[in-house]
């Protein structure tokens, strides 16, 4: 009999004891559940970093700091902001905030990325051409975010001059299902940007650089580019048959 109890006991210490193991499984489990779920948070959709502030004026002013060099308009001449020459076009390279040459791909211009004076002997006419976008857009990213409410309808015009000889972006649409579906042309995007009624505005801007930019690098570059634009989308999404060409348009310059 008293080896039965004994027997009995140690039946129920090891029960408690592996019940005890699996509610710290079971705790581990959610906890690793509740990391991987931040992770793919994280590793999703990048957040949208950018953001305006409404001025006393009522317009939509980005945050974030303008770039300091871009492409003077219908030239071949990188000015500053202050429109003083620095260099030639022929040797303007855009980097980013570390100093690092841009890859020539279909990513977008960022806050801190700028133009420097560097040889363009070794790169394909691909890189040469990318090169050319991130000058060209440089100017038009800093009217539509830091110098709307001084911009007037004659220099928008030069600035997108390069949008505009290709019918790019020539259209607005504004009647969708959702705010989603909506998009603005050249002259749509500057007529928002002169008159927000103080509303935040920056999607619509954001979408208007971001397609520009990239239906302006399918035109002035090549079939295998434009491919690679395709096949390094993340969505494998072809941005260039979206950008309609009929006829290739490069650069003059």
């Amino acid at each position: 009999m008293k080896n039965l109890f004994i027997v009995l006991i140690l039946i129920i210490i090891l029960s408690c004891k592996n019940d005890s193991i699996n509610n710290s499984e079971e705790k581990y489990i959610t906890a690793s559940d509740s990391n991987k779920s931040v992770i793919q948070q994280k590793g999703g959709k990048p957040q949208d970093r950018y953001s305006c502030i409404i001025n006393t004026s009522g317009y939509c002013i980005f945050t974030g700091n303008p770039h300091q060099t871009g492409l003077k308009p219908k030239t071949n001449k990188i000015i500053d902001r202050e429109g003083i020459y620095l260099f030639s076009l022929r040797e303007a390279v855009a980097i980013n905030s570390l100093g690092k040459i841009l890859e020539a791909r279909g990513t977008p211009s960022f806050d801190g990325d700028e133009l420097i004076k560097f040889s363009k002997e070794n790169m394909s006419d691909d890189e040469k051409a990318f090169h050319q976008v991130m000058a060209t857009m440089f100017p038009i990213r800093n009217a539509l975010m830091y110098n709307i409410e001084e911009l007037e309808r004659e220099e928008w015009n030069d600035i997108v001059f390069e949008l505009t000889k290709r019918q790019i972006k020539n259209k607005t649409f504004t009647e969708g299902r959702t705010p989603k579906d909506n998009y603005y042309g050249t002259f749509g995007i500057f007529d928002l940007a002169k008159n927000p009624n103080g509303k935040d505005i920056h999607h619509e801007v954001m979408k208007f650089l971001e397609e520009s930019s990239i239906y302006l690098l399918c035109h002035v570059t090549s079939e295998e580019f434009n491919q690679m634009l395709k096949d390094s989308h993340p969505e494998r999404h072809d941005p260039c048959k979206d950008a309609i060409i009929d006829k290739k348009i490069p650069f003059e310059y």
